[in-house]
């Protein structure tokens, strides 16, 4: 039902426009003339009581005199008769709505609750609202234009496989401009405003799944419903296309302004990067990226490897595209024997190693250029081609030359994605754009492009594994605080590994439980009050006999009791761990928007020191797990170095996925985790947590 209101509100076949006008300069104007301008081919019906007919149309007096079923209609009346306007709409059964009248939650706080009640009518009556306070949006395909920008008044848009979704009205209408100049087309443009009801997660899914939609490009500021994000971008992945986002509010002063101009929630911004990365979002920095990376990904296929083939007039730029290129993780296999000398024969001076430098000899020897790129792409030693051909855009006279060489070579290696590089004119850009090759004006951004279609190439489908865990129940209690002793209780439960340990209440017990785990051994004083042990002088290490044991209970218990209001709960008993180890952290925190996200890091003091972390939303799998530890940039310190044996990954990943699913089962209740630190053992040996600090949102556990 959701998906069948949405294709009412973005391929309707009738359109109702209230508050129409036959100027095509007024708001309400302008969607009536392109409707009719671009070839619409639905049913239009203008309302507005001051006409009887307009544009060779019929005009309605008010939408319930419309006596025929409406998709879409879209009101373009004064905020004051806004919300008697959409409840009219509701009596006539109309799907969907797109508002363009401003003054709603973007003003003040009667303008808030005035577009609450608009949410709560569309949810109550299942009417899909797109605004208030947006511009609108249009279907290329279909000739739907519900929108009154300026910027499609003097030219029909161009048709693409790429779907457009802002927040932003402006930026999306400059986006738009930019691509126009570029003759880079859309499916589909879309300006959510306010989402009082329609959302950015909402377009989304839907071009998600529309089949004239390949490529998915999204103007970000932040959202509402993180789940419902995820769930849209998961199914973009699942459905092979590729989401290129451009997310603002990095920065504090960033988030305040993103903020101020959506009201959405804009949330933790490296919580937005993890969600991008753990489902295959590139995110772009500059609006040049987004395009650039957009149009590539709309036209090219995804390389099956980091192998890049470069062809260049300049050795020059060649050498840039080479550092550059393989600063951002791609490789450039030198040039295979037989294809060196084959090379050689063609052009005796031309630079046969990878970079391939044709020299200016391109310009005087027609066939150059395709017999270098077939002699190369056909030894199957390469997954991509860059090829730099300096200001050939600018030679209209032997440009089409050039062009059927390239669009032979792409017809030629269909899998083969190549990118071509050159200076543009206007004309030129259209030549390129007709004969279906992707071309960028500055080696740089076209390296850009190449990591951007390797991340996609790369994308990994999230893979489940099942873990069985206990049912969810109160496994709190009614305490408020909990020690490390009652709180890795918990956690055992889940499947945790943590150290052997016994709670003592006098020192007669502790040292027997220190006999029966085995010297030599710690204590830790325990006080649901006091939060860091080891500044309070509660944690001893390496008791070695009976009479240390004995001593140090004393004093623990003694420090505890002279701490106002500190309770005396025990002393922990806990195993020394020896063996040889690395201190790893493993954590939680919830965020507001995504919920619980899990993170691994560095352990011990190295965690605020270098801020060496690698999140996800959880749950994960083991997998997943794996490839968050490999992102780190300590990971080689697992691994196998200088003679030391490799460390337990797996076990680590294990405890990471195992944690993760506790914190999902729980996440109502848990606000932050730090299990820190974690030991890891050599391979095969496993880990254990140590120490740590659990927070729930009323409560908080020390582990």
């Amino acid at each position: 039902m959701e998906q069948s209101q949405l294709s009412a509100l973005f391929n309707p076949k009738s359109i109702a426009i209230i508050g129409a006008s036959p100027d095509d300069q007024k708001i309400g104007g302008r969607p009536l003339s392109y409707l009719q301008k671009y070839g619409y081919e639905g049913v239009i019906y203008p309302v507005n009581p001051k006409y009887e007919e307009m544009n060779g149309l019929t005009c309605y007096p008010d939408i319930k005199a419309v006596k025929a079923p409406i998709d879409l209609a879209i009101i373009a009346v004064p905020k004051a008769v806004v919300l008697q306007t959409l409840k009219k709409c509701i009596d006539q059964q109309v799907r969907s709505v797109i508002i363009f009248s401003a003054g709603f939650a973007e003003i003040d706080e009667e303008g808030e609750k005035l577009q609450d009640e608009i949410s709560q009518l569309a949810k109550q009556n299942n009417v899909r609202v797109l605004g208030p306070n947006c511009l609108g949006m249009f279907n290329v395909g279909k000739g739907v234009y519900g929108t009154f920008s300026t910027i499609i008044e003097d030219e029909k848009p161009l048709k693409s496989n790429i779907g457009f979704v802002s927040q932003s009205g402006a930026f999306g209408s400059h986006v738009f401009t930019l691509a126009r100049q570029h003759n880079i087309g859309f499916s589909y443009f879309v300006a959510t405003g306010n989402e009082c009801d329609v959302d950015v997660a909402d377009c989304l899914e839907f071009l998600a799944n529309d089949p004239d939609t390949d490529v998915i490009a999204c103007y970000l500021e932040g959202t509402k419903v993180g789940d419902k994000l995820i769930r849209a971008l998961k199914l973009a992945r699942e459905n092979g296309k590729p989401v290129i986002a451009l997310k603002v509010g990095r920065t504090s002063v960033g988030m305040k302004a993103a903020l101020s101009h959506t009201g959405s929630l804009v949330g933790a911004d490296e919580v937005f990067d993890t969600v991008f990365r753990q489902y295959g979002v590139y995110r772009a920095e500059t609006i040049e990226e987004f395009l650039d990376v957009t149009y590539a990904a709309s036209k090219l296929p995804f390389p099956k490897g980091n192998r890049v083939a470069v062809f260049t007039v300049s050795g020059g730029v060649g050498i840039l595209l080479a550092d550059q290129l393989s600063a951002n993780g791609m490789t450039l296999p030198e040039t295979p024997k037989q294809v060196k000398e084959k090379l050689r024969e063609i052009l005796p001076i031309a630079g046969v190693q990878n970079p391939i430098d044709t020299t200016a000899q391109i310009s005087y020897m027609p066939t150059l250029l395709e017999d270098f790129m077939h002699s190369v792409l056909s030894s199957g030693e390469y997954d991509s081609a860059l090829v730099f051909l300096g200001f050939a855009g600018l030679k209209l006279d032997s440009l089409q030359d050039r062009i059927s060489t390239l669009k032979t070579m792409q017809e030629r290696f269909k899998d083969i994605p190549q990118i071509v590089v050159t200076i543009n004119s206007q004309e030129s850009r259209k030549m390129f754009s007709d004969a279906g090759i992707c071309v960028i004006e500055d080696p740089s951004r076209a390296v850009t492009v190449s990591k951007a279609l390797h991340y996609f190439a790369n994308r990994e489908e999230a893979v489940s594994e099942e873990t069985l865990l206990p049912e969810k129940q109160d496994i709190f209690g009614p305490a408020t605080l909990l020690t490390e002793y009652g709180s890795k209780k918990i956690l055992k439960q889940f499947g945790v590994p943590i150290t052997e340990e016994k709670l003592a209440k006098t020192a007669e017990e502790a040292i027997q439980f220190a006999n029966e785990i085995g010297y030599p051994i710690v204590l830790k004083g325990m006080s649901p009050q006091i939060l860091h042990k080891t500044e309070k002088g509660l944690v001893v290490l390496k008791l070695k006999d009976n009479e240390e044991v004995r001593s140090e209970f004393e004093r623990l218990k003694a420090i505890i009791a002279e701490t106002e209001g500190a309770e005396f709960e025990g002393v922990l008993v806990q195993e020394m761990l020896n063996q040889e180890s690395v201190e790893m952290v493993v954590g939680s925190k919830k965020d507001p928007i995504f919920g619980q996200i899990v993170m691994v890091g560095m352990g011990g003091i190295y965690i605020e020191l270098l801020k060496d972390v690698s999140m996800r939303k959880a749950p994960v799998s083991s997998r997943e797990a794996a490839k968050m530890i490999n992102e780190l940039q300590a990971s080689p310190i697992l691994r196998s170095y200088r003679g030391k044996p490799p460390y337990d990954v797996a076990g680590l990943s294990s405890l990471i996925s195992q944690f993760s699913h506790f914190i999902v089962t729980y996440e109502d209740m848990l606000s932050e985790i730090d299990l820190n630190p974690v030991m890891v053992f050599p391979q095969g040996q496993g880990i254990k947590v140590a120490d740590g600090l659990m927070t729930l949102e009323k409560q908080v556990i020390h582990s």
